[in-house]
C-alpha cells in the first residue's frame, strides 16, 4: 500500500507575462515565475518540504527522502541529505538524488512506491524543484518556469492511494543534451519512433494488468511537451479526451516546471477532487501510475494561496537582472563571507533549525544565546523552536556587499512568541521604493542563500513582506 498523507508547493513571487518575454510575439497570453537572486532548487524544495511536513505526526519517522532536479546546484554531493539536515530529519535515513531528466518527479515518486512496498521503508518524503533559464532571447521557444513541490508517502490511509505503477523505458528520445550542447533529432522520427510508439505500448500494457477500463477514470493526465500528438492514441485506447483529460492549467500561470511539473498537475487534480486518475510521464520513456483519491477534505486552494501577491516584473531588463543572478560583480570576482564549518555544525540547532534560547525562569527567549538572562540574571536556558513569523521592529539599508538590487534592507524582527532577529529582508526588486512602510509590518522567515555570487554554500533565514 502506497498513500500521499500530504504535499506542498512552493512558488516563486515574482512573475512575468510572455509578451514582456518576447514583444515580437504580440499579447501572447501566460505567465512564467521566475525565483529571485537568492533562491535556488535548495531554497524552493526546503520551502516546500517544512510545508508538507507541518501537523504532519509522521514527519519524526521519515526514513528516506529523494530529490528530483534538472538544475542541481551541487556536483559530488546529494542535494538529499543536504535538505534531510536542513528539515532536521532523522539522522541516517535514506537519501537519494535523481536529477537526470525531466521524469525525474516521477522516478522519485515511483521509487518511493516501490520502497513503501517493500514494507522496509513506511514514511518517503520527495522533494522536486527546479530554477532552469533559457538562453537568452530564447524564452518563449524553449519552456521555462520556476517552482517546488513536496509530497509525503507512507503505507497508512492518506489523501490518495497510488493502486499501480510501472515505468516503460525508451532508447529513442526527441531531445537531449550531449557535451553541453542541446540535441534534437528529427521532429516527426521523433514523436512517432520515440513519444508515440513508447506511449502506446505503455498504454496497452498498464490497462491490460489492471482491472480498470480506460471509461473508468475520472481525469487522465499526460506531463508532456507533445501532449498534443496523443489525442487519437487515446481515442483509438478507449479514452474521451474531451472528458477525460485533465486540463493543465499550470503552464499559463507559472509556465513549464520540468522536473516538478507531472507531481504539480497530479496536487492540481487531487485539489481539484479528481477521484480515479491515470497519471503519466513522459520524457525518454513513460512512468504510469493509477492514483485513487481517498480524502477529499482539502480546500482546493493551494495553488490559489501560494500566488496570492505575486509582483510582476514590468521589463525584460529586469527579468534578466534575475537571470544573471550572482554575477553583480564587473571584475568576475566570487563574494566570500566568513564561515566555518565547525561552527555551522556545532551550531546547527540554532542557525539553520531556527532554535532559540528560553531563560528557565522568566521565559525570555533569545535567539542567540546569553551569558546570562538580561531580564532577570538566570544563567540557564532550554532549546526552543521559534516562529518564522514576526514583525519588523526596526531596519536599515546598507550597502554590505555587491547584490543585484542594492541596497541591502536589514530588519530587526520581533518574533512571533518570543524571541529577536536581525536579519535580511528578501524579495525586494526595488528596495529604495520601500520607504519608511516598513516598520510594523508582517514578516515570515524564509531560508536563502545569504550572498548571491557565493563561493561555497551559505544558506540562513532571511524575511519577506507578508500581504
Amino acid at each position: 500500500m502506497c498513500s500521499i498523507a500530504g504535499y506542498e508547493v512552493s512558488i516563486p513571487k515574482f512573475q512575468i507575462e510572455n509578451h514582456i518575454l518576447d514583444p515580437h510575439f504580440g499579447k501572447r497570453k501566460g505567465n512564467r515565475t521566475v525565483i529571485f537572486s537568492d533562491e535556488d532548487v535548495l531554497t524552493l524544495a526546503f520551502d516546500a518540504g517544512c510545508k508538507c511536513l507541518e501537523n504532519q505526526p509522521q514527519s519524526d519517522n521519515i526514513d528516506a527522502a529523494i530529490f528530483a532536479s534538472t538544475t542541481p546546484v551541487f556536483r559530488i554531493r546529494y542535494h538529499a541529505s543536504f535538505l534531510a539536515e536542513l528539515l532536521n530529519l532523522p539522522r541516517g535515513i535514506l537519501a537519494l538524488d535523481l536529477c537526470a531528466s525531466p521524469r525525474s518527479g516521477t522516478d522519485a515518486l515511483l521509487l518511493a512506491e516501490h520502497l513503501l512496498n517493500t514494507k522496509q521503508y513506511q514514511n518517503v518524503l520527495v522533494l522536486a524543484a527546479d530554477t532552469f533559464f533559457p538562453p537568452i532571447g530564447d524564452e518563449l521557444k524553449v519552456p521555462f518556469g520556476h517552482a517546488g513541490c513536496a509530497l509525503l508517502l507512507n503505507n497508512q490511509k492518506g489523501l490518495a492511494e497510488i493502486k499501480s505503477a510501472k515505468t516503460y523505458s525508451s532508447f529513442i528520445t526527441e531531445e537531449f543534451v550531449y557535451k553541453g550542447s542541446p540535441i534534437q533529432v528529427d521532429a516527426r522520427f521523433g514523436r512517432g519512433a520515440g513519444f508515440l510508439s513508447n506511449l502506446g505500448y505503455a498504454l496497452k500494457d498498464f490497462l491490460g494488468k489492471d482491472d480498470f477500463q480506460p471509461s473508468d477514470y475520472h481525469a487522465v493526465i499526460l506531463n508532456s511537451l507533445y501532449a498534443k500528438a496523443a489525442g487519437e492514441l487515446f481515442v483509438k485506447s478507449g479514452f474521451d479526451a474531451e472528458k477525460q483529460f485533465f486540463m493543465d492549467s499550470l503552464q499559463s500561470q507559472i509556465g513549464y516546471t520540468r522536473a516538478c511539473h507531472g507531481l504539480l498537475i497530479l496536487i492540481d487534480a487531487l485539489e481539484k477532487k479528481s477521484s480515479n486518475i491515470l497519471f503519466i510521464d513522459y520524457g525518454n520513456g513513460t512512468n504510469m501510475f493509477r492514483v485513487e483519491q481517498t480524502n477529499q477534505s482539502g480546500d482546493g486552494n493551494i495553488f490559489e494561496n501560494r500566488m496570492r501577491d505575486l509582483r510582476q516584473i514590468e521589463s525584460y531588463q529586469d527579468y534578466l537582472l534575475l537571470e544573471k543572478a550572482g554575477k553583480v560583480d564587473s571584475t568576475g570576482q566570487k563574494q566570500e563571507m566568513f564561515s566555518s564549518d565547525m561552527m555551522l555544525e556545532r551550531e546547527k540547532e540554532n542557525l539553520l533549525h531556527l532554535k532559540g534560547f528560553e531563560c528557565t525562569k522568566c521565559k525570555t527567549i533569545y535567539f542567540i544565546k546569553s551569558q546570562r538572562c538580561t531580564n532577570c540574571g538566570n544563567e540557564e536556558f532550554s532549546l526552543r523552536k521559534l516562529k518564522k513569523s514576526g514583525t519588523v521592529f526596526t531596519y536599515t539599508k546598507e550597502h554590505y556587499f555587491p547584490t543585484s538590487f542594492p541596497p541591502v534592507t536589514m530588519a530587526v524582527i520581533d518574533l512571533d512568541g518570543g524571541g529577536r532577529v536581525t536579519v535580511q529582508v528578501t524579495d525586494e526588486m526595488y528596495p529604495d521604493k520601500t520607504g519608511d512602510a516598513l516598520i510594523g509590518r508582517k514578516v515570515e522567515l524564509v531560508l536563502r542563500k545569504m550572498i548571491e555570487n557565493d563561493v561555497k554554500p551559505n544558506y540562513f533565514w532571511k524575511c519577506r513582506l507578508v500581504g
